[in-house]
């Protein structure tokens, strides 16, 4: 099967492997912070993604439906975490999984980012 270079775009766009974030000076990639995260042996931790919304200190927007459907709950989001509190921040990469695991009362599996990383990462 001969798959076009439209539909690769398309296919990339709605798994989120092309998830990137524009720094100004330089792009970071997803795979950029996966790559740092298993630089550390970040380890995965799993929680009822209910809980985990109520912790969150940003709401989880932008949600499209159709995406929420196709979402893989196993597979683990990143959520960027205050390392002095160890509150969770925001869903950096996960937020459809994360709403479907919340409609399903499942639990999700997470990888954490601390704040002072994500600002070495992202130099803000």
């Amino acid at each position: 099967m001969k798959i076009t270079r439209q539909q690769l775009r398309k296919l990339l766009k709605e798994s989120g492997l092309n998830t990137t974030w524009d720094m100004g000076d330089r792009v970071i990639s997803l795979q950029d912070v996966v790559g740092f995260l298993d630089s550390r042996a970040r380890p995965l931790i799993t929680m009822n993604a209910c809980k985990l919304k109520k912790m969150l200190a940003r709401e989880i927007t932008g949600i499209e439906p159709h995406r929420v459907q196709r979402a893989n709950i196993l597979t683990p989001i990143i959520v960027e975490v205050d390392r002095e509190t160890g509150r969770p921040i925001v869903v950096l990469d996960g937020n459809h999984r994360l709403a479907k695991a919340i409609s399903l009362d499942a639990d999700i599996h997470m990888r954490v980012l601390y704040s002072d990383e994500r600002d070495m990462l992202f130099g803000t």
